[in-house]
């Protein structure tokens, strides 16, 4: 495939999860949920928080590995956008979103 591929790729994965988070804040709050959740037992909670702060960890350093490439594109691209650059932007932009939405979902975890 080529790189143009990729790019559109990513493009409709950031859409969908933006369309997603938008469905969640515009639905009415004041809507009694017909579905009650299931209750978990406390060793699934701490199994599914080991999992979050796992993927945390293993985002953070996708973040690490790729903010020098990411720099060294920028640095070395003289005006000029290539497929790289624009890969590892989106790269960086989706680790930092992953790790936000992570904090907050421990977070609000602990309530």
């Amino acid at each position: 495939m080529s790189k143009e591929i990729y790019i559109v790729i990513g493009l409709c994965v950031f859409a969908f999860l933006l369309g997603g988070r938008l469905k969640k804040s515009l639905k009415s709050k004041n809507k009694k949920q017909t579905k009650k959740r299931k209750e978990l037992s406390s060793t699934q909670i701490k199994l599914r928080r080991i999992f979050t702060i796992a993927m945390l960890i293993l985002v953070f350093g996708l973040l690490i590995f790729m903010i020098p490439a990411l720099s060294r594109d920028i640095l070395t691209s003289n005006g000029n956008v290539t497929e790289n650059l624009i890969l590892r932007i989106l790269i960086v932009g989706f680790s930092i979103y992953i790790l936000f939405m992570g904090y907050i979902k421990l977070k609000n975890s602990n309530k």
